[in-house]
């Protein structure tokens, strides 16, 4: 949730991450009122609070007790909707640019539609950053339909222009009630007590591949796992170091919580538990199966693919690979977002896809589930890979 001082900030927000998000770099982007004019040749756009809405879900939130015994009231919670008109015209009065910008607008807000708050300074618009606040709020496209437009359009009696319909919100704003007094100690929430707390012990989210071959190597994804002081593979049993030097020693987690490990090359095929061990506890087991030798798989990538760049895929069991998808990690909104291509080059122990056919087929900066297929043959385990901005 995201909390301003005054509403025109979130206007101003919104503004800003289009501003930083369109490219061609686009430095007229401001949160005020529609051009009067539509057929304007200069580029623009403008971000026109249209209504804003109580939140249903937090009309009966409850006063907060802060540390220091005092209670203060819930903020205001908004949805607020923007209109976006968007401005361009050729020298035959074509609003080709218009259209094309608003375009922009609408993948920036589909791409990365969470607004972090507070908006530094941006070196391409001086003078527009920082904008205030606190918190984060979600930007997502009202769906339009011709009884919403007319509603739109007929009270601000303007011309038609390029335009869209985005909601933004929570946007919260502080009551003007002072924080009542700190009541006394013997009533509920009028003390604090500190000291010892629970202790967390580490979580395993996922492991991927799900099947993994001996001497391929699995990613983990982990939380409160920074600590950790072992991990179990099954019978096997590996340590955490900084430097790890034996076999039986692995890279502790890195910022993201991440930690990569390679199945023993005699692990025996079988289904086993994964288990994290740390000083506060053990980790749920998580179930992992180790497929023969020969079984084609791939190994989990270890480092974020540059936007470009070749995609690399190392595993066993690849020489007869012909095809290769990827398809987002938070999953699909719509059938074509699967990435089908044929590899640019295969061995027995790597796959290789070309970075260019990569960005022809449209690869975003997002994480990724990659597999391989070979003819007619089952999909393998999917790997995750990260993509760059």
């Amino acid at each position: 949730m995201a909390v301003f001082a005054n509403l025109h900030d979130a206007g101003s927000a919104l503004a800003s991450h289009l501003r930083r998000s369109l490219s061609p770099t686009l430095q007229d982007v401001v949160a005020g009122p529609p051009i009067d004019n539509p057929a304007t040749a200069t580029e623009s756009l403008r971000i026109s609070l249209l209504w804003v809405t109580p939140q249903p879900t937090h009309r009966n939130d409850d006063w907060a007790t802060g540390t220091d015994g005092r209670r203060r009231p819930p903020p205001v919670s908004l949805s607020a909707f923007y209109l976006i008109t968007a401005y361009g015209t050729t020298g035959a009065g074509e609003p080709t640019q218009a259209i094309n910008r608003l375009g922009q607008a609408l993948q920036a807000v589909e791409t990365d539609p969470v607004i972090t708050l507070p908006l530094g300074d941006d070196l391409t618009t001086p003078g527009s950053d920082p904008i205030a606040g606190e918190g984060t709020m979600n930007a997502s496209l009202v769906p339009m339909a011709a009884d919403l437009m007319e509603k739109v359009f007929t009270p601000l009696q303007m011309r038609h222009r390029p335009w869209a319909l985005v909601e933004v919100g929570p946007v919260q704003l502080d009551r003007l009630l002072a924080a009542e007094p700190a009541v006394p100690v013997v009533a509920p929430g009028g003390i604090r007590l500190t000291g010892p707390g629970p202790a967390a012990p580490p979580v395993v989210n996922a492991v991927s591949p799900e099947r993994v071959r001996p001497g391929g190597r699995l990613r983990l994804d982990t939380h409160q796992a920074a600590d950790a002081q072992a991990l179990r593979l099954g019978p096997h049993l590996f340590t955490f170091a900084d430097t790890p030097a034996a076999v039986d020693e692995i890279a502790r987690p890195d910022q993201e919580g991440r930690v990569f490990v390679t199945c023993p090359a005699g692990a025996v095929a079988a289904d086993v538990d994964v288990v994290l061990r740390g000083p506060t506890g053990t980790s749920a087991p998580v179930p992992l199966t180790v497929g023969e030798p020969e079984q084609p798989g791939l190994d989990a990538p270890d480092a974020p693919l540059a936007r470009g760049a070749d995609l690399v895929l190392t595993g066993g069991g690849l020489a007869e690979v012909d095809r290769v998808y990827l398809w987002p990690a938070r999953g699909m909104a719509a059938p074509a977002e699967v990435v089908d291509l044929p590899p640019a080059e295969v061995a027995a122990a790597a796959v290789r896809v070309a970075g260019a056919d990569l960005v022809a087929a449209g690869l975003r900066g997002l994480p990724y589930r990659v597999a391989v297929r070979s003819g007619t043959g089952p999909v393998s385990p999917f790997v995750l890979v990260e993509v760059q901005r």
